[in-house]
């Protein structure tokens, strides 16, 4: 099966919303007779991910399979694209990846809600798993235990300039520096552009202004961990529709005209006059999610 990189938050719609990438995770997994878990990886990053029990896909495949009661040995086999810890959903797409190759593997039933609910309690928050398994743009929304989620496919009509820093932020100290209230200006400003930018996205219409990801809800208490940043945030460029941060960071999101010349060369400049090196790629939305992509064996 294959699960899509996500960029969650877009700016103004912190925790509310996410888009997929056309970036991969790419699992195979085969049962054997025994209880074994064997594993192989190949792709990014390869001295951060376990080829054991403990690789988070193994790990949380084993651990639902025994919460339904069911226990497996499987051969899993990974191919990733998606780099680790700099924002791009990798937990998400491995954890989206997990409860529905277990679907699979005991030919249980899958539903949507479902199978993002179980995502959600395992991943923590919602925006990128919805956005993994559905593709395109998604909203959510948590109540309790459920989780609803709402898809949009995205024209193509623009293009996504990634950018990575050649560094890492976990989630955990990005969020350590945010503000345990907000004032009403504040989530209001944000409140408006979410709701322009999730209308032009449902409506097929990508007519997008640079403000439409101003955000006063993250970005701002994240960047002095983020050297550059703040600059890139106030970047202009002619092909430059919005820039962003992806996910908690530090990798940036820039959506683009379809000629999207010069803009990450613009991002990756303003980062290298803070002694930061970053690389750049321009990248599609991804419209069919895990939901689209993936094919039982």
């Amino acid at each position: 099966m294959r699960v899509p990189a996500t960029s969650a938050n877009l700016g103004c719609a912190f925790d509310c919303a996410a888009i997929a990438l056309g970036l991969y995770l790419d699992i195979h997994v085969t049962l054997r007779a025994d209880l074994e878990i064997k594993v192989s990886y190949k792709g990014v990053n390869p001295d951060r991910i376990p080829e054991d029990e403990t690789n988070l896909i193994a790990r949380t495949m084993r651990n639902t399979l025994r919460r339904w009661g069911k226990e497996r040995g499987f051969d899993l086999e990974i191919d990733n694209q998606i780099p680790v810890g700099v924002g791009l959903g990798s937990s998400a797409a491995a954890i989206v990846g997990s409860v529905a190759a277990c679907h699979w593997l005991v030919d249980r039933t899958l539903y949507d809600d479902e199978l993002v609910s179980l995502a959600t309690e395992l991943e923590g928050h919602p925006d990128n798993v919805a956005a993994a398994w559905h593709g395109g743009f998604t909203v959510t929304i948590q109540q309790a235990d459920h989780v609803l989620a709402y898809s949009s496919p995205v024209p193509d009509l623009f293009r996504v300039v990634l950018v990575i820093p050649a560094y890492a932020v976990s989630t955990e100290k990005a969020r350590s520096v945010l503000p345990a209230q907000y004032s009403r200006a504040d989530v209001v400003h944000n409140l408006q552009r979410t709701a322009v930018l999730s209308a032009q996205l449902f409506s097929g219409k990508v007519d997008f202004h640079p403000s439409f990801f101003d955000d006063r809800l993250h970005q701002p208490y994240r960047a002095p961990l983020m050297p550059g940043l703040s600059e890139v945030l106030a970047l202009k460029h002619p092909n430059l529709l919005g820039v962003c941060l992806s996910g908690a960071g530090p990798s940036i999101l820039a959506f683009t005209r379809p000629t999207s010349a010069g803009v990450g060369e613009a991002i990756s400049h303003i980062l290298r006059e803070k002694g930061v090196e970053s690389h750049f790629s321009v990248l599609s939305p991804d419209n069919r999610g895990a939901k689209g992509w993936s094919v039982p064996a």
